[in-house]
C-alpha cells in the first residue's frame, strides 16, 4: 500500500509539472523579457530606491515593449519608509499568450520580482 501511495504521488507531481508550475524571476533591474510562451501573470514585487518613482508597463510580447499591455501602466511612488509595492492578481486572471516583457522608466534604481505560471 505504501509503494502504491508513493507511486501515485510521483505521478501527480510529474503531471503537475507538465501543466505548468509557478515560476519566479527575481532581481530584475532593467527592461527586458521575463518569459516567452503562454501562462498567467500572478504578481510583482517592486523595490525602489526610496527616492525616485518608477513607471511600469507590462506587455504580452516575447521580445519588445509593444503589443497588448497586460494591465494599465502604473507609477509606483516611493519614500524612505515605503520602498516596496506589491501587485497581486490572485483571484483574477491575467493571461499572456506570447510572453512577458517589462518596460520601466525611472531616474533612480529599481529591483523587481515577477511571479507567473507558465503553460
Amino acid at each position: 500500500m505504501k509503494k502504491l501511495f508513493i507511486a501515485l504521488l510521483i505521478l501527480f507531481f510529474a503531471a503537475s509539472a507538465a501543466w505548468g508550475a509557478d515560476i519566479k524571476s527575481v532581481g530584475n533591474t532593467a527592461d527586458g523579457v521575463i518569459t516567452v510562451g503562454t501562462g498567467y501573470l500572478k504578481g510583482m514585487i517592486i523595490h525602489t530606491d526610496g527616492t525616485n518613482s518608477v513607471t511600469f508597463a507590462v506587455y504580452d510580447h516575447a521580445t519588445a515593449a509593444s503589443g497588448n499591455k497586460l494591465f494599465s501602466t502604473i507609477t509606483v511612488t516611493t519614500s524612505a519608509a515605503n520602498r516596496t509595492t506589491t501587485l497581486s492578481f490572485d483571484g483574477q486572471e491575467c493571461p499572456y499568450f506570447n510572453g512577458i516583457y517589462v518596460d520601466l522608466t525611472t531616474s533612480g534604481t529599481v529591483t523587481y520580482d515577477v511571479y507567473l505560471e507558465s503553460r
